[in-house]
């Protein structure tokens, strides 16, 4: 038994590697930019499956029935896991796009795939407004949902850490809803602190989306504090 979170991780790290090499290829021949691509989020979709699955990642998601394909959202979640966005495309039936940090994008052929995508660069040491501002509105524009982690990071203990005000002001600018979005458990499978897979449930609460129509950057702060109270309340004290 003693053995068996090494197996999963080889499993894992297996058939994550055989599935991105896919994905790479379909991205490759298919992906327009940020549009969304019934081929293209099918196969980012499928990706995050084969990632879940041999890590023994069950999914518990309530609120799917909040989100319409057809409405581009910002999307904001809490972060305790790099599992969180591979749960996220999986979880989420609507097509997603990341802020996603620099270092990702400097990965040979995985770098160039994002950037086909319309995924958003983002520099955690010196983040530039602009470039993030833009990006994000071309998604929104195709129709795509913007995917946020406004803590910045992932939490080291399991707590909701503060919010950054960057995603209520992009959902502001750009008048679109905001999504809340609690997730938990997926600590547990890839701890923050370890390479080592371990078996576990997910649980991803999708919340109301807020409508931004008719707001400022005035309401920034309320909007902000608003979805972290949520989501605060949706997280157990414990993960």
């Amino acid at each position: 038994m003693s053995r068996l979170p090494g197996v999963r991780t080889a499993a894992t790290a297996a058939c994550a590697a055989g599935a991105t090499v896919v994905v790479l290829a379909v991205v490759s021949v298919a992906a327009r930019g940020p549009r969304p691509s019934r081929l293209v989020d099918g196969a980012l979709r499928a990706w995050a499956r084969c990632w879940l699955r041999p890590a023994g990642a069950r999914l518990e998601v309530a609120g799917r029935e909040n989100l319409d394909a057809r409405v581009a959202y910002v999307v904001v979640s809490n972060h305790q896991s790099n599992l969180d966005p591979i749960a996220h495309l999986a979880a989420l039936p609507i097509p997603l796009r990341f802020l996603a940090m620099r270092g990702v994008f400097a990965l040979p052929a995985v770098g160039a795939a994002l950037r086909r995508l319309g995924m958003i660069e983002v520099d955690r040491s010196d983040p530039d407004g602009r470039a993030i501002a833009d990006g994000t509105a071309r998604a929104l524009a195709a129709g795509a949902s913007v995917l946020v982690y406004p803590e910045g990071g992932t939490s080291g203990d399991g707590t909701v850490g503060p919010f950054r005000s960057g995603a209520f002001r992009l959902a502001i600018a750009n008048r679109v809803p905001i999504v809340p979005v609690a997730t938990y458990g997926t600590r547990d499978v890839w701890p923050t602190d370890r390479n080592v897979i371990t078996a576990g449930v997910v649980r991803i609460v999708v919340g109301d989306p807020i409508a931004t129509s008719g707001m400022t950057d005035a309401d920034v702060v309320a909007l902000r504090d608003r979805v972290r109270a949520w989501v605060v309340a949706q997280v157990p004290l414990r993960d």
